[in-house]
């Protein structure tokens, strides 16, 4: 008798774990197909001179400076499995750059898409380094120091992931914990307050 009325509920535990198993499996389908989207968008180069000419117009003196950014993924594995190099530099002179970093993605079950912005310690040795892309296998943490807050990525629509900061793991002096910091679509990168259009040159 008691084995009988046994049979029923490992049955039903078993049944519920599958579907708990099967839930979780499609979780992370779903988080992958993100992520290779993200990373699939991200590369390139940008620009933000349509920013620049809008803000012309308008006040006659614009904001933000005429920027040009490349954007391109690296073999950096002590900064983790999705890393990026980051160089911008003035848009009307290749040459004169004026920041280097690194962009760091992971995944976190409660928080989603992780990113965190690092600067170089050492900016010069670090220049053009995208110019010799096998160079970011030798470099390890020390040579990098955390730029700010963690960026909390979520997919907004078909074409936009947007992110947020976590104001507990974040001293931002905005106190939002829903302000936009940051947005990408297949073409266009927001942040910082910049506006990149991705660029064909």
């Amino acid at each position: 008798m008691v084995e009988r009325g046994i049979r029923p509920l490992i049955a039903a535990a078993l049944l519920a774990l599958g579907s708990l198993l099967g839930a979780c499996a499609d979780q992370q389908k779903l988080r992958e197909d993100e992520m290779s989207e993200m990373f699939a968008w991200l590369p390139g180069k940008y620009d933000n001179s349509a920013q620049v000419a809008q803000e012309s117009k308008q006040g006659g003196h614009p904001a933000h400076d005429a920027i040009a950014m490349r954007i391109m993924q690296v073999n950096a594995p002590r900064l983790g499995h999705h890393v990026f190099y980051i160089q911008e530099s003035a848009a009307n002179d290749a040459h004169r750059v004026l920041s280097a970093r690194m962009f760091s993605f992971d995944y976190d079950e409660k928080n989603g898409i992780v990113g965190l912005d690092y600067e170089f310690d050492d900016p010069d040795r670090w220049r053009d380094a995208g110019l010799h892309p096998e160079l970011f296998s030798g470099l390890v943490a020390e040579d990098t120091r955390s730029a700010g807050c963690e960026f909390l990525w979520k997919k907004k629509s078909d074409e936009v992931f947007i992110a947020t900061h976590d104001m507990k793991r974040c001293h931002s002096t905005s106190g939002q914990t829903d302000l936009v910091v940051a947005e990408l679509t297949p073409n266009s990168l927001m942040l910082s307050g910049f506006r990149f259009l991705r660029s064909k040159r």
